[in-house]
């Protein structure tokens, strides 16, 4: 594992969306996860700290599972009133970028009956690629593919518990998460995959691909990133920067400071411009200090300034 002033845990992973009621309608509603925390839309943000320039103005919500913000990753949906939301007519799944989620649930079975009852496309099972469990595969309203896996648990609602990443160069990928505070969990490896095991509906004729994962610390492995290099992913482009491109855009990473973590990243990685603060308008928290970090496939990762103590148990019940 890296040095203790790099990433130490998953905060947050951020979902663009068309329709934060649409998401939480999903996310909230049917899988279990709670909104418990908002931005107010109404207060402009600095869009020039995402590469959109000029003010921001949008809805945020912070979905967490029944661990809570201090003892699981969230995600963060976005719905943007200004700039407009880039929408994305792309549906491949072997494109750069964030790919899908991983939630495990006590009951897969009852999950996909209720999910297919509300309208949700869900596909049949596969081997799932961030659980290597029996898996099924949804689409949530953005297009975003959700890998639903059965893990065993005695509190309420599904758990967020990874995502795979569509890589370019699978050992590109593993070396800037490496750099960045990530522990290789399991080296590249060839392994057949099928279209179906990437998206809802896809053929189940498999291909070679490097399949690869990797952990923070204090995540244990409670949370993993899963990195699939998949042959028509090779010569693509990485994910363009700017923030407001629909779907799975960028990780939000814990560390104790901002400028102490940046100090440690090398020449190889991209820095998307200095450490700034970033206000949270309408939340419990003013602001936070962050910096962005490119991925070889474009995948923003944010090194977000968030101290351990926060995290302490007095202050959880506090």
């Amino acid at each position: 594992m890296g040095s203790e002033d790099l990433a130490r845990r998953f905060l947050h992973v951020n979902l663009n969306c068309e329709s934060l009621d649409a998401t939480e309608g999903l996310y909230a509603a049917q899988l279990g996860l709670a909104a418990r925390m908002r931005s107010d839309p109404k207060v402009a943000t600095d869009g020039t700290i995402l590469g959109l320039g000029g003010e921001t103005f949008c809805a945020t919500a912070f979905l967490y599972d029944s661990r809570g913000g201090r003892a699981g990753c969230a995600l963060e949906a976005i719905e943007f009133h200004q700039p407009a939301l880039k929408a994305d007519p792309n549906s491949d799944p072997t494109r750069p970028g964030i790919r899908s989620t991983l939630l495990t649930v006590a009951d897969l079975d009852a999950t996909v009956a209720s999910l297919r009852a509300a309208g949700i496309t869900v596909g049949g099972p596969v081997d799932g690629l961030i659980s290597g469990s029996k898996s099924v595969l949804a689409l949530d309203p953005d297009g975003v593919v959700i890998e639903l896996a059965e893990a065993p648990s005695d509190k309420p609602g599904a758990v967020f518990a990874g995502i795979r990443v569509a890589a370019i160069d699978a050992v590109a990928t593993g070396e800037f998460l490496t750099a960045i505070g990530f522990a290789q969990v399991q080296a590249p490896a060839q392994v057949e995959v099928a279209a179906d095991q990437l998206a809802p509906g896809g053929s189940p004729t498999p291909v070679k691909c490097a399949v690869s994962r990797y952990a923070l610390a204090e995540d244990a492995h409670q949370f993993t990133l899963t990195v699939v290099a998949h042959p028509d992913t090779r010569h693509a482009d990485p994910v363009p920067w700017g923030g407001n491109r629909q779907g799975l855009y960028r990780c939000a990473l814990r560390v104790e400071n901002t400028e102490a973590a940046m100090s440690l990243v090398p020449n190889s990685v991209e820095v998307m411009g200095d450490p700034v603060w970033c206000p949270l308008p309408g939340t419990k928290i003013e602001g936070l200090y962050v910096s962005f970090l490119r991925s070889p496939d474009g995948v923003v990762f944010e090194f977000v300034e968030r101290p351990l103590r926060h995290f302490s148990p007095a202050v959880a019940r506090g």
